[in-house]
């Protein structure tokens, strides 16, 4: 039996027995070897053949029992529904019979099944996932639970925040903690780190995050758009009460007041919203009022007593300094010095 284009088993040896002793002697390449090989026997022995014989220290033959043991071909119906149907690529199909792409070739033009062109091949579902998945900062952390950090981002979306499958968008004013304590979150959840911006032009501070997982994996939560964002169920069904009072002072942070009527206060055109956040409240024992204004323009969300707003400190609070400062004021001194409307409706 004849192999390599034809040479017998015995004259290939004999070769690769003269490339390693001229490699020893002249410590020199495959292309110089190659030349060597072709004046003293006439023949041409591939580049990357005589390569792998000096580099790889490869030996012609040695797998020999094995090397030329035939691969059993799938049927045909079998590959078809995973090349057509399922738009695999001969690569993958390759390694999940442990033969080279070129033998799948083979086996898809011997059922006379048409091969996809490269045009065809990038331009299957798979691929494209594939290429935008490559083109995700994937998260490092297990971010499959809901902790505090996460119940503060939810918190923020219902309120302040923009999320949809691409990306999420946050802008506040002169608050760089709020946007500081919202991008640190992300990190703390999803072990990737972003950072704020401050835009001189707008005066203003930016998180924007564009990573479809992450998107993912929040909306799963709910919907967050202005009049239909609901407290997620997870929130509203939690006993733990740190869950909850994150995500109620990323809700506040966003939407929250002080009031000169020695109130806090949050408002939204959502009522439906409101009035999930007054549950939740309850659920820390905070009793609240909740009404229309402008004949149901939107709605306010009013928690009075002094009592009441020790226990928003103690349990919720605020991350945005000058709405913790004045809540302070008003347990310290009973009233408010000065007006401080913070939180627009939204």
């Amino acid at each position: 039996m004849k192999f390599y284009g034809g040479l017998s088993k015995e004259k290939v040896l004999e070769i690769y027995s003269f490339v390693i002793n001229k490699r020893k002697k002249l410590n020199c390449g495959q292309r110089k070897l190659f030349k060597l090989v072709k004046e003293n026997f006439g023949v041409e022995i591939k580049e990357n053949t005589i390569s792998n014989w000096i580099f790889l220290g490869l030996i012609p033959f040695a797998n020999e029992k094995t090397q030329f043991k035939p691969k059993l071909m799938p049927k045909k119906e079998e590959l078809y529904d995973i090349y057509i149907n399922q738009k695999e690529s001969a690569e993958k199909i390759g390694k999940k019979y442990n033969v080279s792409t070129s033998i799948v070739i083979s086996w898809l033009k011997e059922y006379n099944i048409k091969t996809r062109n490269h045009k065809e091949s990038m331009n299957t579902c798979l691929v494209k996932k594939e290429l935008r998945r490559q083109k995700l900062k994937i998260p490092i952390k297990d971010y499959s639970l809901l902790g505090i950090e996460k119940a503060y981002i939810l918190g923020v979306l219902c309120g302040d925040g923009y999320i949809n499958k691409n990306f999420i968008s946050f802008e506040i004013r002169q608050d760089k903690e709020f946007a500081e304590e919202f991008a640190t979150c992300f990190e703390k959840v999803y072990g990737l780190k972003y950072n704020y911006k401050y835009y001189k032009r707008k005066n203003t501070f930016i998180v924007r995050i564009s990573n479809q997982t992450i998107c993912e994996d929040l909306l799963k939560y709910g919907k967050f758009k202005t009049r239909e964002w609901k407290v997620p169920s997870e929130i509203m069904e939690s006993s733990n009460a740190k869950t909850i009072g994150a995500f109620l002072r990323g809700f506040y942070d966003s939407e929250g007041s002080s009031s000169s009527r020695s109130c806090i206060t949050c408002s939204s055109v959502n009522m439906q919203g409101l009035e999930g956040i007054a549950a939740l409240l309850k659920k820390l024992g905070i009793e609240t009022t909740l009404k229309s204004q402008q004949n149901g323009r939107y709605y306010v969300l009013y928690i009075f007593r002094k009592g009441r707003f020790k226990i928003f400190i103690d349990k919720i609070g605020f991350t945005i300094k000058r709405k913790q400062d004045k809540v302070n004021e008003t347990i310290n001194t009973g009233y408010f010095t000065k007006r401080s409307d913070i939180g627009a409706p939204s």
